[in-house]
């Protein structure tokens, strides 16, 4: 019986020993792996475009950057980045150093146009060149990342940022800390103010007469709107180019939907909608750098712009997080969202009182698109872009009662909202096709 109990007892012994074993080598595995994916970069992504502002972005590449700051007629205080290429300015080739203003979207900042993909300025010829193996030579090849691929081509680059975002913060009198009213604007605000402001100061810097526009999203809705406001600005825009067209925005079917539920709370409350860059870049880091997580990040950019597997540079996505959810006004958000639920292009709805304060009517009133007079406007679209839908962008064109520059629909049926600044062939399908407009005007 003793034998039988001993025999029980080293059972048991022997059991918990392979137990111990076991547990000690699954930590160890865990550990190892741990270990391994730090090292490997496979649960973080620490690439230094997350932490680079403008100017570093700029920089960075070989190019030299200026500040400059620009005050609109109600009080805002923008920042505008420029870009200059050292190896190019008063070069044969240098386009007459033409200014082109490359205006961002909503939710985003001038840091959009600059890290598409890595690069860097080569000093012997003033090219750009990406993965040292894309060779920007301004006519059979273009590189993706837009700013950089015009300024190496000799264009004056200039990169404008919104009112209250993470640039453009300050104003002559208002605190966007403590005061309500610094968060008082809608599309008619920035189009009417910070659009002529910047263009002055511009035309006014470089002495030209006349400059290139490129807008992507809603920085396409607000020269939409100057235009039609002010039809005699179109003078000055040869030629605006709209990547994603926003005007009417009735048949979107992205995520930010939501924002239509949201709009009466929106209206009510003037305020910074947004989350703080350092946050971002955290989640950058942590989460669409972590190999197993990096479907929640590409999965939410997808619900926003569109479903895009194939053409976005999914390599780049830590950075794009990081650079994205930029601050902007609640009235903005509550505006857009009212074009979104009315499906009309108009100006903002303040309630019937307001209206009739502001408007002399009950109803807002439509932005008179049929007045744009510029025959200087090329469209760039595509079929699968949650925001600026396809429907959408032929109404717009229906709208519109001039013979436009271009109308492109891009011949890929997933690319997406995004792609026009991040896609993997954007140098191929999209920068190459603007370098042949803008050759149109170099001589203006």
């Amino acid at each position: 019986m003793s034998t039988e109990r001993n025999r029980e007892r080293e059972k048991e012994r022997i059991s918990k020993m392979s137990s111990q074993f076991g547990s000690i080598a699954i930590h160890w595995l865990m550990f190892s792996f741990l270990i391994r994916s730090i090292i490997t970069k496979r649960f973080y992504d620490l690439n230094p475009d997350i932490f680079r502002d403008t100017p570093e972005l700029i920089e960075s590449r070989g190019f030299r950057s200026e500040t400059h700051r620009i005050t609109t007629e109600d009080g805002y205080i923008l920042i505008v980045f420029r870009i200059v290429n050292p190896f190019r300015r008063n070069t044969t080739n240098d386009h007459s150093q033409r200014p082109i203003l490359l205006w961002h979207g909503i939710g985003v900042s001038s840091d959009s146009w600059l890290y598409s993909t890595d690069g860097h300025l080569d000093s012997n010829t003033g090219h750009y060149i990406e993965n040292s193996l894309l060779v920007n030579d301004c006519r059979t090849n273009a590189t993706n990342t837009l700013g950089f691929t015009l300024a190496s081509c000799g264009y004056d680059v200039w990169l404008p940022n919104t009112r209250g975002g993470k640039y453009s913060i300050e104003h002559r009198d208002f605190d966007p800390n403590t005061d309500q009213r610094y968060w008082m604007y809608s599309l008619t605000e920035l189009a009417i103010y910070d659009l002529p402001a910047v263009i002055a100061y511009v035309l006014r810097t470089t002495r030209k007469t006349s400059l290139g526009y490129i807008g992507h999203s809603l920085g396409t809705d607000q020269m939409f709107a100057l235009q039609a406001l002010i039809p005699e600005s179109g003078e000055l825009i040869k030629p605006f180019i709209a990547l994603a067209p926003i005007a009417f925005l009735g048949n979107i079917w992205s995520a930010a939907r939501i924002a239509i539920s949201l709009e009466p709370l929106l209206r009510s409350n003037p305020t910074r909608l947004g989350l703080p860059t350092s946050l971002m870049q955290l989640i950058g880091i942590i989460i669409c750098g972590n190999e197993f997580l990096i479907d929640i990040c590409s999965d939410a950019l997808y619900a926003i712009n569109g479903f895009d597997a194939k053409y976005f540079n999914q390599s780049i996505i830590s950075i794009d997080i990081a650079h994205s959810a930029v601050p902007s006004s609640t009235w903005l958000f509550a505006h857009l969202a009212q074009m979104v639920q009315s499906n009309r292009y108009g100006m903002m709805d303040f309630g019937i009182e307001e209206n009739l304060n502001r408007y002399g009517q009950r109803q807002p009133p439509d932005y008179p698109i049929g007045e744009i007079r510029s025959k200087n406007i090329a469209l760039f679209y595509s079929e699968n872009d949650a925001l600026a839908d396809r429907l959408d962008v032929q109404r717009l064109i229906e709208s519109l009662n001039i013979t436009l520059l271009d109308n492109y629909l891009v011949p890929f049926p997933k690319w997406n909202h995004q792609d026009f600044q991040l896609g993997m062939t954007q140098g191929l399908y999209i920068n190459q096709r603007l370098l042949r407009l803008l050759r149109l005007f170099d001589r203006l």
